[in-house]
């Protein structure tokens, strides 16, 4: 794909804005009167500067100063190379300039212009190479003891810390819980790589752990979210790009689910108490049995037993559909959260540009879906939002593509028709990816590398929208035509 040229200043902005913001752009050489000199960053105040250098900082009086010299540190030098290597779209010179970053112990910026030759060569496998290598070297990330502490100064002392290879999660759950969860993120983590690495849109590599916390019950989750988060607080869980943490729940632990558990275990112990009686009575012993619409059987002691038996298979199914109902739940929210948090945090989606939300919660619900209380990989056909999307289209409650793409509000989950809306953007993304992914990894590419601080409008979304999948109106039939004939 040739990208056009507006995206190549995308590409320089947003790079040297990452590069002017992981460390300072230049640095000062206080010469002394003394003769000494000091190198550091100046901070100038009323008669004294302070130099901040790689291992704290100091003060000095102004008096004891020569004078203050400007030199480039090796980070200039590597946004100017890379802002020139930009404007004439030289990716070998990006591999080149990523050798000499490493030689300087500028990491970040020996990502960032491996990335930048992915971004200006889509197939330069040197650059993918080098930038897989450097993920493999990740697998020992830093511990990180300070974000340790963070987390429990933030969350109180109770809350214990599991790390694994990608996540710091720390937790006041079940550690079975605890465990749980983590295997599930890693596994994640792993597909969602797998994706867009497949499909040539390299992901960024983290350079700490990714933070998740887990409460023990929805109690303690809405409590904290009340405080810190107040729109999700009334959710299962919930990605937070102010902290980049993502916060969930055990669904075991809901209210909800222990009401009903315990409705369903009255039930058993009724029909346990029930067996002991018939079994008191003797072969000649007979029963009347109401039924649900009021009619009564006279049953002896066999068919009593028969009957108490088909009552006890009704009830255990029961059971599975509550506890695979809240599994499902344990599933779906981690996977779907786990998503936004990967894909804020690996520049799939830009911090900078305002994200169409039906994309944001479209790629997250393409990833989320669990198939018989398991998760193994994204692209499942989810059933709920399949069949809310049909019925839609089906009694006329449709909402028109053009909406879709341009509305942001429709996803404010107070609205009446959101489960409408929410699926509606899973049947989106879920179309595209399997009849137009070329097109679709393309469009999120040029979002992934705007910046701008103003409103992306409705008509600018329709405009992009076109630019990359054509009429809008033939392809929503199109697109409605192929969810509705989807077997779940």
């Amino acid at each position: 794909m040739v990208l056009p040229e507006k995206k190549y200043f995308a590409v320089a902005a947003l790079f040297l804005w990452i590069v002017g913001n992981t460390s300072p752009l230049a640095a000062d050489i206080v010469h002394l009167k003394s003769g000494g000199t000091i190198e550091g960053t100046v901070e100038e105040k009323q008669d004294r500067v302070t130099v901040t250098l790689s291992s704290g900082s100091m003060e000095i009086l102004k008096s004891q100063i020569e004078r203050i010299e400007k030199k480039a540190l090796p980070q200039d030098i590597f946004a100017g190379r890379l802002m020139l290597l930009i404007n004439k779209k030289d990716a070998a010179g990006c591999i080149a300039l990523a050798q000499w970053a490493w030689q300087q112990d500028l990491e970040p910026q020996y990502v960032t212009a491996l990335r930048t030759a992915i971004l200006l060569d889509r197939k330069n496998k040197t650059a993918r190479k080098m930038l897989r290598d450097y993920q493999l070297k990740l697998a020992n990330l830093p511990l990180n003891e300070k974000a340790v502490e963070k987390i429990r100064k933030d969350l109180g002392r109770d809350f214990i810390v599991l790390r694994t290879r990608h996540y710091r999660i720390g937790y006041n759950s079940s550690e079975f819980f605890a465990e749980l969860t983590a295997q599930r993120l890693e596994n994640v983590y792993r597909q969602f790589l797998e994706v867009f690495q497949a499909r040539h849109f390299e992901p960024t590599p983290i350079s700490d752990r990714l933070e998740v916390i887990l409460f023990d019950t929805r109690e303690q989750f809405r409590s904290h979210a009340r405080t810190h988060e107040k729109k999700t607080w009334n959710s299962a869980g919930f990605y937070s790009d102010r902290t980049r943490r993502s916060y969930f729940y055990d669904a075991y632990n809901d209210q909800n689910y222990r009401l009903q558990l315990r409705k369903l275990d009255g039930f058993q112990e009724q029909l346990e108490l029930n067996r002991r009686e018939v079994l008191a009575g003797d072969g000649d012993s007979y029963f009347i049995v109401t039924n649900s619409d009021g009619s009564q059987d006279k049953l002896n002691q066999r068919r009593m037993l028969m009957r108490l038996q088909e009552h006890e298979a009704q009830l255990e199914a029961q059971f599975e559909m509550l506890r695979d109902s809240y599994q499902e739940m344990n599933i779906n929210v981690t996977i779907h959260e786990a998503t936004h948090q990967l894909a804020y945090n690996c520049g799939i989606h830009n911090r900078y540009y305002n994200n169409p939300v039906w994309l944001v919660e479209g790629l997250a619900m393409y990833f989320e879906a669990a198939a018989q209380s398991r998760w193994n990989k994204p692209g499942e056909i989810h059933p709920q939002r399949l069949e809310l999307f049909v019925r839609s289209c089906q009694t006329n409650q449709a909402i028109p593509l053009d909406t879709l793409i341009a509305r942001d509000n429709l996803f404010n989950t107070q609205n009446a028709n959101a489960d409408v809306t929410y699926a509606s953007a899973w049947a989106l993304f879920y179309y595209l990816i399997w009849q137009q992914q070329e097109k679709l990894f393309d469009y999120m590419y040029d979002l992934s590398l705007r910046m701008s601080e103003d409103p992306y409008n409705a008509e600018e979304r329709i405009k992009d929208f076109k630019s990359y999948f054509g009429n809008i109106e033939q392809l929503e039939k199109h697109w409605r035509y192929y969810m509705t004939s989807l077997q779940p």
